[in-house]
């Protein structure tokens, strides 16, 4: 009876865990919904710069096109004061222990105020981070489009419920490097993320609206191949949820070589780390076209 009033005590303590566990993710991820739809709403309401500036950590990131400090940038420019940008939330998602999570959906850019009509539109993905008892937007990353995106769904936390607080520390390096190094092969992008995204993830490229689900995901990047092995990869975890960057460059049999950033956010799931969210956010080519024609035997560029 003794053996097993102590196994009843144990199986409480371990159910009364996991409900604080459950309570404080529940909890933070409120919180960190809630800093978004702030900032949201500063940037409708006050203008772009002031919301980036109060919303952005010291230490955030930017894509302009390069990887740069999202303070600094904000900070040195000189905004219209009319500006506006409206931003609506399709989807997020945060970490176990509540510390990381991210937001990504839609925005429009009113140059003139938002009784004059928007000029750009395109989707985003920022990654939230909990310092101290606020949560600040720590990478904010964006892709363009010709018209206003699809908004495909409403903020909500994923009904999946899988939540592990990686007590066992797996790291997503390896997943992260390998998923790279497939690339490269003759499997292509499209046998990357194959072998490693999630059945619902998300991906987000130029000009088109989300495309959802692994299928789609691998069907939409099968003419893609990487160039090379990126110089420098960032990589930051927080138990069961970790985000990589890096400047990638891919051969597309379609249309020729493309680079950009490419953003990936990942889940641990029964032990295996998979990406739920991939961005490729490429960076136009400036330099004009030359083409070649023969004369008399000889290449001439015009």
């Amino acid at each position: 009876m003794v053996g097993f009033s102590i196994m009843k005590v144990l199986f409480i303590l371990v159910l009364a865990l996991s409900f604080c566990a459950s309570a404080f993710a529940q909890s933070d991820f409120q919180e960190m919904l809630d800093a978004a739809r702030a900032f949201d709403q500063a940037a409708a309401d006050k203008g772009t710069k002031p919301a980036y500036l109060e919303f952005l950590a010291d230490d955030s990131t930017i894509f302009r096109p390069g990887a740069v400090n999202g303070k600094e940038f904000w900070n040195s420019r000189k905004d219209s004061a009319a500006e506006r940008l409206v931003r609506n939330i399709s989807y997020t998602d945060i970490a176990a222990n509540g510390l990381l999570g991210y937001t990504t959906g839609s925005w429009q850019l009113y140059p003139n105020g938002q009784k004059n009509p928007a000029t750009k539109f395109g989707q985003y993905v920022t990654v939230w981070e909990k310092r101290g008892d606020k949560f600040r937007a720590t990478l904010d990353i964006v892709i363009t489009h010709d018209q206003m995106p699809i908004s495909d769904t409403k903020a909500i936390l994923p009904t999946n419920g899988i939540k592990d607080m990686n007590e066992r520390g797996w790291s997503p390096a390896d997943a992260s490097m390998n998923f790279l190094r497939a690339s490269m092969t003759n499997e292509e992008l499209s046998g990357a993320y194959k072998k490693f995204a999630a059945d619902d993830v998300r991906l987000l490229r130029d000009r088109e609206p989300p495309i959802i689900g692994k299928k789609r995901v691998v069907e939409e990047t099968r003419h893609y191949k990487s160039v090379s092995f990126p110089r420098k990869v960032a990589l930051f975890q927080s138990a069961d949820m970790a985000y990589t960057w890096n400047p990638c460059k891919f051969e597309n049999s379609n249309e020729g070589t493309e680079e950009g950033n490419c953003l990936h956010i990942w889940k641990l799931r029964d032990k295996k780390w998979w990406i739920v969210l991939g961005v490729f956010a490429p960076i136009a080519n400036e330099m004009k076209p030359q083409l070649k024609t023969k004369y008399k035997g000889k290449d001439t560029k015009q």
